[in-house]
């Protein structure tokens, strides 16, 4: 769907939550877990949010809440600007406290998983927290959105292990199902609110080679 179907408001009691992913991090590029690590986006990850911020500046928005930490804000900063918004920071979208593994290899930790004969759902991070935990983050911060922002279109954005749960608590799947979403750094997936459903409008697009028109 195109983006100039964004541009107006949903109607009635509908709403529209536009999730993003934060642009590209050193560690994203060299494949380590962040978690709740403080990264900055690298060069590329501020070309990327800008082309981003370009390319959603036509489609309306009410709010923009993103996680605090400072890949997220600055992502979310980029497309703030180009619509003359401010952010706001929300603690409740923040991505996996992985705890003790952050800094290992995306590999090390996949090993780790396995080694555990868990399904990924039940694995605990040495001082982090469980996907069950970040999946409750993220419906408390959804059923907030449709109890307060009815009619609304709202950006979100947070990280991708959040965005995996953000669609477990939407489209009530479980949490091993959910892992096998991909988003893409600086992408924008669009979701709608019809009654009680949630529908996915359009999974993880990148402004490189789909300007808005």
């Amino acid at each position: 769907m195109a983006e100039q179907n964004f541009n107006i408001k949903p109607a009635g009691a509908s709403l529209r939550l536009i999730l993003v992913r934060h642009g590209e991090t050193d560690a994203n590029l060299k494949r380590f877990l962040q978690g709740t690590r403080n990264g900055m986006l690298n060069a590329t990850g501020r070309l990327q949010v800008d082309q981003l911020g370009q390319h959603l500046k036509n489609i309306a928005l009410d709010h923009i809440f993103t996680s605090d930490l400072q890949r997220a804000f600055d992502t979310a900063s980029a497309i703030a600007r180009v619509h003359g918004m401010q952010v706001e920071p929300d603690r409740r979208l923040r991505e996996w406290d992985v705890g003790d593994l952050e800094g290992l290899s995306v590999a090390g930790y996949l090993q780790m998983v396995a080694d555990t004969g868990q399904p990924l759902s039940l694995f605990q991070p040495p001082g982090g927290e469980m996907l069950s935990q970040v999946r409750q983050r993220a419906e408390a911060f959804i059923q907030e959105l449709v109890a307060e922002h009815r009619g609304e279109s709202i950006l979100a954005c947070s990280h991708g292990d959040f965005l995996r749960m953000t669609l477990s608590a939407m489209l009530q799947i479980d949490i091993e199902a959910a892992m096998a979403f991909h988003f893409d750094n600086a992408s924008y997936s669009v979701c709608e609110l019809t009654g009680s459903n949630w529908r996915v409008v359009t999974l993880n697009r990148v402004a490189t080679g789909c300007e808005s028109e």
